[in-house]
């Protein structure tokens, strides 16, 4: 693993890089130090041509004195056209291997975060920050150094070369480069403060233009007419953080930019000292010549390059403090695995189980006791935000912070591995996945252990839910593809993506289905016919939660619940001759339901 649970620093932007690919940094790292000194010889090798020139003009020397300065600069003239080139197609092959090796870390650490982070606005930001294209920002953060290193290297070069002509010169134009580097660092870090902020304006404004441009929902945008204002508040938005970001670029810019002034005012004066001393016979006129060429790139270096450096390296130092707190998240090491095929259960007990979501108040589940029995066919029901949905988190293990015992045959659902927890159970919620893959991938996806007739299992899952002729009438069958991202995609309705995966959950091996609502699409009577047929798998248990209660009277039992709490329980004739809060409920959806079709 690259990514480990340490705080970045400083030194993190060079070793980073070098443990994703020694090869590819130390190459770029040669060149680096190759270009930088390039330079502090041209200055040498212009000179040496300007000087020998002058003396073939004024007799001194015979022409062929000249071949071996302009082979020298033909050489350096070639490496400077050609080495572009090489960059490129090098760098080409670094990207991908960086890519191959960062994007399944960052992957993997989103998968195996706890779940109470996924629900978390706070979180979400920092992995917005964090977590797009991090192989570029490794590689930009080591390439800053890199530019820095050359910079320096070649602003040393110079230096030292204008040290031996005139020393005073050197030693002032270093202590004036001084303040750049300060201001520099400082409006680093203003600047990636500003992205910090800015980044959780830009995550409402980018979720505003998907729905504003998104295939899902231009039938409510049609049908509603709400495009203009969604564009308004986008346009707000996206506005906000424009002109922040302006702003603060501005005083940025005004800043750096005043210094590079005054770096570039300095350099004329250099120029003109050098003039001096080159009149009186220190300098030669070819290497005055050449310093000043190098003077006056240096002084462009240092006044319009030196300081994005360090602005630069001061965004990516707090991005480290970002990639920090994104790699201390608290995770579930175990929750890549694959579920435990060969987990079973007799009974599962809920004792007075108290839960409550991370960082609130409000008590969801308070004092809940029930026990669910293998074989049997039960249902949740209540109004929305009774706590039904909670259960399944806290039965699939997505939280565990609840007070009470969760146990499975008497052991603590916390002591389950979670391969164990995802094998008990398949739930299919009512914001199931839409996988853009074949019919046959869609359903077969539940189950990726199990090899033996997977086609026939997928075939008779889907005869299951309803969906046996659709797939037979599809022009590849079980191979066409779902969605519009692949060539001859095949769309769903919303009942038909919601029968598909409730295909997927009759597939998996798990000895307990759950069904979250996820039959919102479909009418009352279409969604009892599917309750019905789902109940046929007569060996696995079945959990129904729904606030419609066309499939209470197929559960051995029925959880009212109320306010966190189980205020009645029963089967659906007992609880009718309760006459409570089921029995209202059920009599004022009677009407739609046609019993006589679906009993």
């Amino acid at each position: 693993m690259l990514l480990k649970q340490k705080t970045y620093g400083f030194v993190d932007m060079i070793t980073f890089s070098f443990k994703v690919s020694a090869f590819y940094s130390s190459l770029f790292a040669l060149k680096a130090v190759f270009d930088a000194l390039l330079p502090t010889a041209q200055i040498f090798v212009s000179a040496y041509f300007i000087n020998t020139a002058l003396a073939i003009f004024s007799g001194d020397a015979v022409l062929s004195a000249v071949y071996a300065p302009i082979a020298l600069l033909a050489g350096i003239l070639s490496y400077n056209v050609l080495q572009n080139v090489l960059e490129s197609f090098i760098d080409c092959r670094r990207k991908i291997l960086f890519r191959r090796r960062l994007a399944p870390e960052v992957l993997e650490k989103r998968a195996k975060l706890e779940y109470r982070h996924i629900e978390n606005p706070d979180t979400a930001d920092l992995v917005s920050r964090v977590c797009p294209d991090l192989d570029k920002k490794v590689w930009d953060m080591y390439s800053q150094i890199l530019h820095l290193l050359n910079l320096i290297l070649f602003a040393a070069g110079i230096m030292i070369t204008l040290f031996s002509q005139a020393w005073w010169i050197a030693v002032t134009m270093f202590l004036t480069s001084l303040p750049l580097v300060y201001i520099a660092s400082k409006a680093g870090k203003a600047s990636y403060d500003a992205d910090r902020e800015v980044s959780k304006i830009e995550r409402r404004a980018d979720y505003l233009s998907d729905v504003l441009k998104s295939r899902e929902a231009v039938e409510e945008r049609s049908i509603f007419g709400y495009a203009d204002e969604l564009n308004k508040q986008f346009y707000e938005q996206f506005e906000f953080a424009r002109k922040f970001r302006l702003k603060v670029i501005r005083n940025m810019f005004v800043k750096l930019k005043a210094g590079g002034i005054v770096g570039s005012l300095y350099s004329i004066g250099v120029m003109m000292a050098l003039i001096g001393s080159t009149a009186a016979g220190y300098i030669s006129i070819g290497m005055f010549i050449a310093l000043v060429g190098a003077v006056t790139n240096l002084a462009r270096r240092l006044s319009w390059g030196l300081d994005f450096e360090i602005q630069a390296i001061a965004k990516h130092k707090e991005y480290l403090k970002d990639l920090s707190e994104f790699v201390h998240l608290d995770e579930n090491p175990d929750a890549t695995a694959l579920p435990d095929r060969n987990i079973d259960f007799n009974v599962i007990e809920f004792k007075n189980v108290r839960f409550r979501y991370p960082d609130t108040d409000t008590v969801i589940l308070d004092g809940v006791s029930f026990s669910i029995e293998k074989g049997k066919h039960y249902a949740f029901v209540g109004t929305n935000g009774a706590g039904k949905t909670t259960i399944t988190k806290l039965l699939t293990g997505l939280y565990s912070n609840y007070e009470g015992e969760i146990l499975v045959d008497g052991r603590n659902l916390r002591d389950f591995t979670q391969a164990q927890i995802k094998g008990l159970t398949s739930v299919v919620y009512q914001d199931f996945a839409k996988y853009q893959m074949t019919l046959f991938d869609n359903v077969a996806i539940a189950d990726l252990e199990d090899s033996s007739n997977k086609r026939k299992k997928v075939t008779e899952a889907l005869e299951l839910v309803g969906m046996a002729e659709f797939a037979s009438n599809l022009k590849n069958g079980l191979d066409t593809a779902l969605g519009k991202i692949l060539k001859n995609g095949v769309d769903l309705s919303g009942g038909e993506w919601q029968r598909t995966a409730m295909a997927r959950s009759v597939i998996s091996a798990a000895p307990i289905k759950i069904l979250d609502e996820p039959t919102s699409a479909l009418d009352p009577i279409s969604e009892s016919i599917m309750y019905r047929n789902f109940e046929k798998i007569s060996k696995t248990t079945t959990i129904f939660i729904s606030h419609r209660l066309g499939s209470t009277k197929l559960a051995d039992t029925i959880y009212v619940l109320s306010d966190g709490k189980i205020v009645e329980k029963g089967s659906h004739a007992s609880l009718m001759i309760a006459n409570g809060v089921y029995s209202e409920m059920f009599n004022s959806q009677a009407e739609w339901y046609d019993y006589k079709e679906v009993s």
